[in-house]
């Protein structure tokens, strides 16, 4: 039987959606004893810049007083009555003014344990067919810049590293430029990639460098 091959070509087809969130929704999650009442959200904004395939991601404000200055999704709290998707739309045009309409909505994962297990954070899976500038607009205070990554470069193991924390745990970085995702946002997006491309793709070598993660 001849082998299907999930790439960069055909990342936006429903065949390549249907894989990953299949795949998404089986993942397995990391538990570090009781599961924390607190709930969010972040939407993982899969994008065309230039025709190329990327993962739109914020910086967090430097004023901040948890996860200043560090790379994330857009997201936040999950209000009382609302969904996972509902809050990512709304928390993406309250941090970045893209339009909730702007965003075509694949599915979500599992809850993943945020740090020191404190919450719980849904991903959901959005894109963004032809992403503009002017589609965005930093609204809030809580972002200091809104920048995308070509998926091909998240994939080439020179950018993948791993990091251990103080408990053992060990989770995936990836840098390319002056930008390093580590953390929570690290782990998603090796989940996503992990989840929508076959391995001849996205090769998967952040297991063989380790980088130390300074605060």
């Amino acid at each position: 039987m001849a082998r299907i091959s999930f790439g960069l070509q055909n990342i936006f087809s429903m065949a390549a959606r249907e894989r990953c969130i299949a795949n998404f929704k089986r993942l397995a999650t990391p538990r570090y004893g009781k599961v924390p009442s607190d709930a969010a959200a972040v939407l993982v904004p899969v994008c065309k810049v230039g025709e190329k395939p990327s993962i739109l991601y914020t910086v967090r404000a430097t004023n901040l007083r948890t996860n200043n200055g560090e790379v994330s999704f857009p997201g936040g709290p999950i209000n009382q009555e609302e969904s996972a998707i509902q809050t990512v739309l709304r928390e993406t045009f309250s941090e970045i003014g893209l339009r909730p309409d702007k965003i075509d909505i694949w599915g979500q994962g599992p809850p993943l344990p945020g740090r020191n297990n404190k919450i719980m954070i849904t991903p959901v899976i959005g894109s963004i067919d032809n992403l503009a500038p002017e589609d965005l607009t930093i609204k809030n205070g809580e972002v200091a810049e809104v920048f995308t990554i070509p998926i091909e470069l998240l994939c080439e193991p020179k950018n993948q590293y791993y990091t251990q924390f103080s408990n053992g745990f060990v989770l995936p970085v990836f840098v390319i430029e002056e930008y390093k995702i580590w953390g929570i946002t690290a782990f998603i997006t090796h989940a996503f990639l992990s989840s929508v491309l076959t391995n001849d793709v996205y090769k998967n070598e952040w297991t063989k460098k380790k980088v130390v993660i300074e605060k």
